[in-house]
This record gives structure tokens, C-alpha cells and sequence, in this order.
């Protein structure tokens, strides 16, 4: 794993992990860590230090999170990380200078080494990030990173970057002053030896010291006063609250140690920092993301990994409405060439400035540059002409959800492409198999179902029909993990996994609204529950008739357990209050103010009943009513795990990581209370309520979603 060589007056510890394609920090990596740095002590000739990795874009990743998931007590997690912040401290005060040669990604433990060192330099591959992301685990970095990050460059600038687990690039981080230098990947390993020898030899080019950013006067009051450094920590709890909603108390914990260590010596601060970790470690919240971590990782391995793939040179978009642009703008992203087909050319245009909005915000963020922005605009291709189409070896449709309306355009593209090209419906909730019907080569037929906006959402469903070639399945998951996506896997359904679950919720939330509860009171609920947004706010951001066609298919398909109101299907078919987009909804809006729609409520007045609804009433009927439908998807197996549908809905729909996901909160509320409250609501409201028999079964056998130990 480890391995020591020596040049001249110069060694290197390699780190180069056997049977893995990336470097981690595990128990006995720190151990052998530890016995090297005590052979280069003892060794009187050795000038210099440089720690570097072989392997590709990658330094070191981090530690090992399976090792911190075996932690059960606090105890036990202080005592790891004491033990972990004395070797560092060993390379600290190591009495020769010490370099990190960061290589690629440089996270969590790798970048604590690093800040161990007395030097940084770092790769200009793009693949050569910075950061400490531990804060997304429910954790605090444990190896000094909370103390050492901040006196390196400054207790203001370190604070946003562990709390919100920020990763910067190398001029990035050279600019903040956390490295010292930075290379051309070409040039890497040259550039560094030489950096290396001018250090020995004392050049004052790089005399880390005179390297460091020079603080200004406002940074220097924050970081040596107390009253400073109180009204930062004031001013960060508030940001960080603000955005977290108080439910993911590892960022505080990680501001308290920073603040409260930097005004003490390194050794006191270290001390700090083993105590809030070891806090991270009872709270429940940890418990679930490092759950999420796990189950993420697993669900990596789609099984289809040793299929061959069909690789996409050149794609294609069939409509360019709001999807429809929003899945150009991933390909073009990703540097694969489209075709965005249109009926009309000013459609095609309309489509061309959403592609370009999308990118415009990525470099107003500096994800891109202005010459990357120029370049991807120049990968898609507006057109009208379905002939276009013959280049294309991937073609996805986003057009109108109507079956007829697809299948002719189907027959369209049939006859242009070749008969390798893969055909993907981007359809929420069409039958797959229906739709694959007419086509005279259905095996090369799959759904793919991304969420909108495209940009920013990270699901993509994969739904095969019953006649789909596995290859064409690689293929099409290929594809969605090179855009950066999770893709999921699901059974062929109405709605498939996310939608059939999801938008029971959101009816739920507008029968509630009939039955007496008011909008913004609705809303509130699930917000302080963690939903990033309102379920009626977000039928607004969707579309009133986009949701409640979604709605339609699931209704013919399960009447018992889905009926829209038709107070609300009126609204759809009459084109008014549709949402954001028609300015109105449930909500008015007016530029960046919203408030609650009258109209609205005096259209639907007459269909609403004077009942009393506790707070506890409304989150209870909209949340069971998802659980009651997840688990009839568990039973129908359209997905095979508790933590599949979790992921799911959490990349899809924004239900809070925190809670672990929608199965291991109703472990958490007790299956059998669920059970007991869907009864009464049955009783009370409806036969909609009625429990699914899979929750039954786990109430009467006492089991859970989750086998202990999941």
C-alpha cells in the first residue's frame, strides 16, 4: 500500500492502494503511515519530504467510512480520531519540509494530510479537487481539518468551505492560499521535483511563509479578536441555520470547533475538534447519511456493468420544451453532439435560449468558461427536418404525453435512423411496453426518465419493456451515469416508481385544502419537515395540468387509491391558474414575491368542507399515503430494495436525507402506528387510505422495512 523511496537526500512516501482505484486513510494505512514517518526521523540524511500517489486523478480520498460506520460509542470516536490527529502531528512537526504532491482528488483525510504538510502543490487536472466534504456524512473533519484549515487561510474563509463541504480546483485553492504552487498535469511530476530542490536550497520564491495570502485588516480583527471572531460565529450559525433549517447539526458542530479552537493553541483546538466529532456520532442524523453513503455506493453496481455498451457520438433531442432542452443541455454538457428537432423554428430557438440560460448560470457560478459556453452551444443543432436525425445513434423524445402522438413520431424516426440507433422516451408515467407497441424494432425501445430541471435534478429512471435488449438497458445507464446522473432501474408501471409514489402526495395536500386546511399552512408543514419545497408550491413550479395529467394516468390505473377532485380538473381543461407559468395557482406571482391565490380559493370555494385539521392530521395523510404506495411497489417489486425506492426519492422528489429516506422514517415512526393511523384514516376519509398488504405483513410479524443492522 505504502511505499518508502529515497533520492538522493529526498524521499517519498507513495501511497498506491492494491486492488482499488482510489487511496483511502484505513486503520492500518495510518498505522504504516505512522511507522515510515518515524524511519524518515531517524534517518539524518533526509533532506525533504514529498507524499504523492500513483494513481490516476486521484491522491487520497479520504478515510475509510466503513471503519466509521463499525464506531458505536462517542468514546470510540474520539479515541479514533486522537489517534489519527497524533500521526498528522508527527508529519507536522517532522523537522524537515514536507510537501504534498496532490495529484487528483484531495478529500476529507487526503486533504488533512496535506495540511500537515508544510507545502501543497497540485495538479491543473480538472479532476484535482480540495475539500473536506465530511459535514454531507453528518461529521466534522476529525484529523486537524478544522483547525489547521483555518490558521493556514483565515477563519472567514475556512468556514464556508467545511460547512457547506465546498471543493475548489488548484487556482482555486492557490488563490485562497491553501496551496502553493500549481502545475500542468503533463508536467506535474517534473515541476514538483523542481519545486522541491528550490525549496532545500532555500529560495525565497518559495519560502512557504511569504506564500501564505496576506490577510487584510478586517480578516486579521476577525481572526486575533474574540469579539471578531463572536461575530462570525454569530453571523455563520444564522447562514448556516438559514440553509439547513437547524437539521443537519454536524455544520454547526464544525463552526463551533473551528471557532472555538483557533483562539487556543493547535494542541487545545485538535482537542475540540475529537470532541465534536465524537458528538457527530450519536446523533441520529449521522446514523442516516452514512446509511444514504452506503446505500449509494451499493447502488452503483447495476449488475449490468459486464454487458457491452453502445457508445453515443452523436445524440438527439425530439422536442425542445422544457425537458426536451433541458436533456440537450445535458448532452451537449457532456461534449456528445445533438440534434434538438422541432416542429418549428421559432420553437427550436426558444429551446436554444433555455440550453443557453442553463449554461450562462453555470458560468455565472464559474463552472465553465465563456469559451466552454461557446463551444457547447456549438454542439446542438436546432432543426425541423427529421432527416437530421440519420446521424444520430441515440435519440431521446420529450414531446407531448400522449401515446398516439408518440407512437407517430416513432414511425418517423423508424424510418430515418439505422437500426442500432436506441429510441428513448423521456415519458413520466406512459406504459413503456404500450408504447414500444407499434414499433418495428421495439427491442431498441427504453424509457428514460429524467426530472426537471434536468440541470439540477440527479435521478434518471431507467424503465426497459418487456422486449428491451440488455444492451440497449448498459447502454442507456452508460450514458445516464456520463451525464452525471444516479440511474435507477424500475419496473415497468404507471408512473414507474417516483411519480406513482410522489403523486399521491401532492393530491393528498390539494384534498386537504379542500377539506378546510389553508395553503400556506399546508406548505409550512413540509418545509419543517424537510421537503426543500411545499407540495402545492411545487404543483405550481410543475404545472397544475402537467401534474394533474400524471395524476390521470394513475387514476385510471388505481382508482381505489387515487381521485383527483374535479374542482381541480376543471381548472386544468379551462387553461387558467395552471401555476408559475400562467403567473397563477395555488399562489400568485409577481416577479420574486408569492403569495396565496384568492382566485383560486373562490374557484374551489364551493367544493370546500369545514373540517378541523390537526398539523399532525395533514403530515400524517400525506406522507402515509406515499409510505401505503411505496410499499405496494416493494411487493410488485418494480424495485428489488427499501434503499433503491430511499435513493429514488430523495434524488427525485427532495425528501430530506436527513430522515434517511421514506422507508427508514416509517422504521423510525414504527410500522405498526402507520398501519394504526392509515385504518383510521380509511375509516374516517376513505377507502384511498386503504393499507397495502405488504405493511400489514411487516406490522403482524414485527418486522421492518429495514433488517437490523441496514
Amino acid at each position: 500500500m505504502l511505499e518508502l523511496q529515497k533520492k538522493n537526500s529526498i524521499a517519498s512516501i507513495v501511497f498506491n492502494q492494491e486492488n482499488s482505484k482510489v487511496n483511502i486513510l484505513s486503520l492500518s494505512v495510518m498505522k504504516e503511515f505512522d511507522v515510515l514517518l518515524d524511519e524518515i526521523a531517524l534517518d539524518g540524511t533526509i533532506k525533504a519530504l514529498v507524499i504523492k500517489s500513483t494513481k490516476q486523478d486521484v491522491f487520497i480520498a479520504g478515510a475509510d467510512i466503513s471503519e466509521i460506520q463499525d464506531i458505536e460509542t462517542a468514546k470510540e470516536a474520539y479515541e479514533l480520531v486522537r489517534m489519527g490527529q497524533g500521526v498528522f502531528d508527527k508529519l507536522q512537526f517532522l523537522g524537515i519540509p514536507t510537501i504534498a504532491a496532490i495529484n487528483g482528488a484531495c478529500l476529507g483525510g487526503g486533504l488533512e494530510l496535506a495540511l500537515a504538510c508544510k507545502y501543497r502543490v497540485a495538479s491543473l487536472n480538472y479532476k484535482c479537487k480540495l475539500g473536506l466534504p465530511e459535514v454531507q456524512l453528518g461529521i466534522i473533519p476529525g484529523f486537524g481539518g478544522t483547525q489547521r484549515l483555518p490558521r493556514l487561510i483565515s477563519l472567514s474563509n475556512a468556514i464556508p468551505l467545511i460547512a457547506s463541504s465546498k471543493q475548489l480546483d488548484a487556482i482555486k485553492a492557490y488563490k485562497l492560499g491553501l496551496i502553493d504552487a500549481y502545475f500542468q498535469a503533463e508536467f506535474f511530476d517534473s515541476d514538483t521535483d523542481k519545486l522541491v530542490q528550490e525549496i532545500i536550497e532555500k529560495k525565497s520564491r518559495y519560502h512557504h511563509i511569504k506564500l501564505r495570502q496576506k490577510r487584510g485588516v478586517i480578516s486579521r480583527f476577525i481572526d486575533y479578536s474574540s469579539l471578531g471572531r463572536f461575530i462570525i460565529y454569530r453571523m455563520a450559525k444564522k447562514s448556516i441555520v438559514s440553509k439547513t433549517k437547524g437539521q443537519y447539526p454536524a455544520a454547526i458542530f464544525a463552526l463551533k470547533a473551528m471557532v472555538f479552537g483557533y483562539g487556543r493553541c493547535l494542541k487545545s483546538g485538535l482537542k475540540i475538534e475529537a470532541k465534536y466529532f465524537s458528538k457527530c456520532i450519536e446523533t441520529d442524523v449521522f446514523k442516516q447519511l452514512l446509511h444514504l453513503y452506503f446505500a449509494n455506493e451499493e447502488l452503483k453496481k447495476t449488475g449490468y456493468e459486464k454487458i457491452a455498451i453502445t457508445p453515443v457520438h452523436q445524440a438527439a433531442v425530439v422536442g425542445g420544451g422544457l425537458m426536451g432542452s433541458g436533456i440537450a443541455w445535458a448532452f451537449t454538457y457532456i461534449k456528445i453532439p445533438v440534434i434538438l428537432k422541432e416542429v418549428r423554428y421559432d420553437f427550436a430557438l426558444k429551446s436554444l435560449k433555455a440550453i443557453e440560460n442553463i449554461l450562462l448560470s453555470l458560468k455565472k457560478i464559474k463552472k465553465i468558461s465563456a469559451n466552454e459556453l461557446s463551444q457547447a452551444m456549438l454542439r446542438v443543432t436546432p432543426s425541423i427536418d427529421t432527416a437530421l436525425l440519420k446521424k444520430a445513434d441515440f435519440v431521446v423524445e420529450a414531446i407531448v404525453e400522449d401515446i398516439k402522438i408518440k407512437q407517430s413520431v416513432y414511425a418517423d424516426i423508424e424510418q430515418i435512423v439505422s437500426e442500432e440507433c436506441i429510441i428513448a422516451t423521456n415519458t413520466s408515467s406512459l406504459c413503456i411496453d404500450e408504447l414500444s407497441a407499434s414499433l418495428k424494432y421495439p427491442e431498441r425501445f427504453i424509457g428514460m426518465h429524467f426530472f426537471s430541471p434536468v440541470n439540477k435534478m440527479p435521478l434518471v429512471e431507467i424503465i426497459p419493456s418487456e422486449r428491451t435488449k440488455k444492451e440497449v438497458i448498459a447502454s442507456t445507464i452508460a450514458l445516464a451515469k456520463q451525464m452525471k446522473k444516479t440511474p435507477i432501474v424500475v419496473k415497468n408501471c404507471p408512473g414507474f416508481l417516483v411519480n406513482r409514489i410522489f403523486l399521491p402526495y401532492i393530491n393528498e395536500a390539494m384534498n386537504c385544502v379542500l377539506d378546510g386546511a389553508s395553503i400556506e399552512e399546508i406548505d409550512a408543514i413540509f418545509l419543517e419537515f424537510g421537503m426543500p419545497i411545499g407540495p402545492l408550491a411545487l404543483a405550481d413550479e410543475v404545472g397544475l395540468d402537467v401534474g394533474l395529467k400524471v395524476l390521470s394516468v394513475l387514476e385510471n390505473a388505481f382508482p381505489d387509491r387515487v381521485h383527483v377532485q374535479e374542482c381541480f380538473k376543471a381548472l386544468a381543461k379551462e387553461g387558467k391558474l395552471l401555476g408559475k407559468k400562467s403567473g397563477a395557482g395555488f399562489y400568485v406571482y409577481k416577479k420574486k414575491s408569492k403569495t396565496v391565490n384568492k382566485d383560486m380559493m373562490s374557484y374551489i370555494s364551493a367544493s370546500i368542507s369545514k373540517k378541523t385539521l390537526s398539523k399532525q392530521d395533514i403530515l400524517d395523510r400525506c406522507i402515509y399515503a406515499m409510505l401505503n404506495e411505496a410499499a405496494l411497489c416493494l411487493d410488485e417489486k418494480i424495485v428489488e430494495k427499501p434503499s433503491v425506492l430511499d435513493i429514488a426519492m430523495i434524488m427525485g422528489t427532495g425528501f430530506p436525507p436527513f430522515r434517511g429516506g421514506l422507508c427508514r422514517y416509517a422504521d423510525s415512526v414504527g410500522i405498526t402506528q402507520i398501519v394504526d393511523r392509515l385504518a383510521y384514516f380509511e375509516k374516517h376519509i376513505g377507502k384511498r387510505f386503504k393499507v397495502a398488504e405488504f405493511l400489514l405483513q411487516l406490522s403482524e410479524t414485527k418486522q421492518l422495512f429495514y433488517h437490523k443492522g441496514e
